[in-house]
């Protein structure tokens, strides 16, 4: 083995130490195993739905606490097992560890990061790379409309990638005015407030009397996913991107079926869009960061401190006109 092998007992991380509340903890990290890396982290980034679902308890599988959250994180290597190759000590990597100091992880669950690109960029890949499934699930092709509804982070990036797919009109939709802002920063041709007009009135203004060719849904909200059929042009596609963690009551004759509509789901990356897979999807998004092609920034409104993180979860959860993505920088 090379570099840090040792375990180290005090390794600061965040946890959710019960429902509905993040703290500050400490987790050790055991000696490093043959075929194991150790990354000392560099920055985190939260998940905002997977990450609220299981600390409020509302995620279809149960909770317990306490129980570590987060899943991606950029560091760079300081231990290599004697087994691991094609990496080395110092190199920057995105992994899927979640919010701590330093950890050991599998190098198949580890991605080099191009020279030269942000931390913060790189760790966005991984949820450009969910919202990438929806672009691509939703077949949007050059000129095609889309309305994009719900802008968190996977709603956002969902809109600029279809904007950088050469969408047009790309219409966001969002109750809160913080975020339309941010959905214009990134591509939106119309940011509508579902609150202060009719969506579906706007949409098909928008689109010429037609509807959205590709409706994606990034709520995970029942009540709103089943209003995306309203918004969805003739032989369009309703692309559930977000988690729905309840059922949703759907009109399937008058606005499914006799509009020949197709649904689709974004858990994984499609069979077809090979060599496209998960993995390489988020290593093409951190090359085209790096190219300046995809530009995540503009929904990452917070980058603190780690200690700041118990904060920016309180936020998310209580005050969400206040805040969009989080990233907190294990070095400070």
């Amino acid at each position: 083995m090379t570099g840090a092998t040792a375990r180290i007992d005090a390794n600061p991380c965040l946890l959710a130490v019960e429902m509905g509340k993040v703290g500050v903890s400490e987790r050790a990290v055991e000696a490093l195993r043959d075929d194991q890396v150790r990354v000392k982290v560099d920055v985190s980034m939260v998940s905002p739905g997977t990450e609220l679902h299981h600390i409020l308890g509302t995620h279809t599988k149960a909770s317990s606490f306490p129980r570590a959250t987060g899943y991606i994180a950029v560091g760079r290597i300081e231990g290599l097992g004697s087994k691991v190759a094609g990496f080395q000590l110092g190199e920057r990597v995105l992994t899927s560890i979640g919010h701590h100091a330093r950890l050991n992880a599998d190098p198949q669950r580890i991605k080099k990061v191009p020279e030269g690109l942000d931390p913060v960029d790189a760790c966005a890949a991984v949820l450009l790379g969910i919202s990438l499934r929806g672009v691509r699930g939703g077949k949007v092709r050059l000129g095609d409309s889309a309305a994009v509804v719900g802008l968190g982070a996977i709603g956002l990036y969902a809109l600029h990638l279809a904007k950088v797919a050469g969408a047009h009109p790309v219409i966001a939709v969002d109750p809160v005015a913080m975020r339309r802002d941010v959905a214009k920063q990134m591509g939106a041709d119309l940011a509508l407030d579902p609150l202060a007009c009719s969506v579906k009135d706007e949409v098909f203004k928008a689109t010429g009397g037609e509807g959205a060719r590709v409706s994606i849904d990034a709520t995970g909200t029942p009540k709103v996913i089943a209003t995306l059929p309203d918004l969805t042009a003739e032989f369009g596609r309703v692309v559930v991107l977000g988690g729905v963690h309840g059922l949703v009551p759907f009109d399937l004759y008058t606005r499914f079926q006799k509009s020949n509509l197709t649904m689709v789901g974004c858990g994984s990356a499609y069979p077809e869009d090979f060599p496209f897979t998960g993995d390489r999807n988020e290593e093409t998004l951190m090359r085209m960061t790096a190219a300046g092609m995809v530009k995540p920034r503009p929904a990452i409104t917070h980058v603190v401190p780690w200690r700041q993180g118990p904060e920016m979860y309180r936020l998310m959860i209580e005050e969400k006109d206040k805040i969009i993505g989080a990233a907190f920088d294990w070095n400070t």
